[in-house]
């Protein structure tokens, strides 16, 4: 319960570390606010991870306020996290290198924008099956954070990577070229560091259909795609 990770944070005057994953009745996390030079333990931390807190809410963000050293932070399926989460923790934890937020499904194009803005020194996001992202706010991502190394999109279908041919149905089939996010993605990795990108289920249609204009374009990046759409450089 909130009671006994209060305690811990109250008695752990070494913590590192803190994993309280699948901890289902938390409704909040931290320590606070300190009111003493004893009470700053809690900025030993540095990574916290919270998967599967769904109690969490983003008034959570209040009590994370004095994790000045905190690098990693996971919050995957805290499903009631929306954008308002995302740009609290943005300016309170300006120093974030590592970010996991799979399963957000409330979060948008204005929490990329945030963290774009925010965290120029992240090194990794997983922002996997969060399905109100766009191409968009990914590229807002890639030209902000310069320092990014790995990005996780995974089963995020919305981004429709595919490429190709696709024939309508109804009376009369007709063929047309649909031309997918990945594309639109590749002409912002010419200009960042991205070594790891994670394109799996990024895809609307069934039989997928691989895009070769932008498969030819990450190879002349210099990515190997180490398995369908996993790209690694």
């Amino acid at each position: 319960t909130n009671n006994s990770v209060d305690v811990i944070f109250q008695n752990c005057k070494k913590l590192v570390q803190a994993t309280f994953w699948g901890f289902i009745k938390l409704t909040h996390v931290g320590p606070g606010t300190v009111t003493t030079h004893t009470d700053l333990s809690p900025n030993n931390l540095v990574l916290l991870n919270l998967w599967g807190c769904i109690g969490l809410t983003d008034d959570c963000v209040e009590r994370l306020s004095t994790l000045t050293n905190l690098r990693s932070l996971c919050v995957s399926e805290c499903h009631k996290l929306t954008d308002k989460f995302v740009l609290d923790i943005t300016q309170i934890l300006p120093q974030l290198l590592h970010l996991q937020m799979r399963y957000l499904k409330r979060i948008t194009d204005e929490s990329l924008n945030a963290i774009s803005l925010r965290l120029s020194e992240l090194f990794s996001l997983d922002v996997s099956f969060c399905t109100k992202l766009t191409v968009v706010g990914l590229n807002e991502i890639l030209m902000g954070c310069r320092s990014l190394s790995e990005l996780r999109l995974y089963s995020c279908t919305q981004l429709n990577v595919e490429g190709g041919q696709v024939t309508d149905g109804g009376g009369e089939s007709r063929t047309r070229t649909r031309t997918g996010g990945g594309r639109q993605l590749v002409q912002v990795l010419r200009h960042s560091s991205l070594a790891f990108l994670d394109l799996r289920r990024c895809q609307q249609h069934q039989p997928f259909s691989r895009d070769e204009q932008f498969l030819n374009t990450m190879k002349e990046l210099g990515y190997n795609e180490a398995m369908a759409y996993l790209f690694i450089k």
